[in-house]
């Protein structure tokens, strides 16, 4: 994924031909079930939300009334989330991803299932003894949620005196 990001960042490259080889990467990052040999160990998190910012810096760079990548990405993410049977690590990524696509998004897409899935992360994290998996994932779930969509924005700044 820093590849990935280094070959965005050079501005000498044109990389829009490749991206068909590129977003599929990408994607995998943030929606694979599994990244890791030991999910409840290793931070696979930190590599769904980088590879999150990455896709929606490819959204913003790329995406076109032609070639639809940002709507067609936000199908993929939508499609994931929603499914009852999308593994915790799955729903964290995508979610992450919608987020990370502005702030249209998380109100057309994820503010309105806030209570939805507010009560599927309690229900996992009260109830009874699911795997420990399930459990940090609906935690992390949980987490990001409450900063990202629940947490008031941030003051104004102020202009320097």
């Amino acid at each position: 994924m820093r590849m990935v990001k280094a070959l965005m960042d050079n501005p000498t490259l044109y990389l829009e031909k490749y991206l068909h080889e590129v977003i599929p990467a990408v994607m995998t990052c943030i929606v694979s079930r599994q990244l890791c040999l030991r999910p409840d160990v290793d931070n696979h998190w930190a590599l769904r939300d980088f590879a999150a910012r990455l896709i929606a810096q490819i959204c913003k760079n790329f995406s076109t009334t032609t070639n639809n990548i940002q709507s067609r990405i936000t199908k993929t993410f939508t499609k994931s989330w929603v499914d009852e049977k999308t593994p915790w690590t799955t729903r964290y990524g995508s979610i992450a991803g919608l987020a990370e696509l502005g702030p249209d998004v998380i109100k057309t897409l994820i503010l309105p299932r806030l209570q939805v899935e507010g009560e599927r992360v309690r229900s996992v994290l009260e109830g009874p003894v699911v795997s420990n998996i399930d459990k940090i994932g609906a935690d992390h779930v949980q987490s990001l949620l409450l900063v990202r969509e629940a947490a008031p924005p941030p003051p104004p700044l102020q202009p320097p005196l």
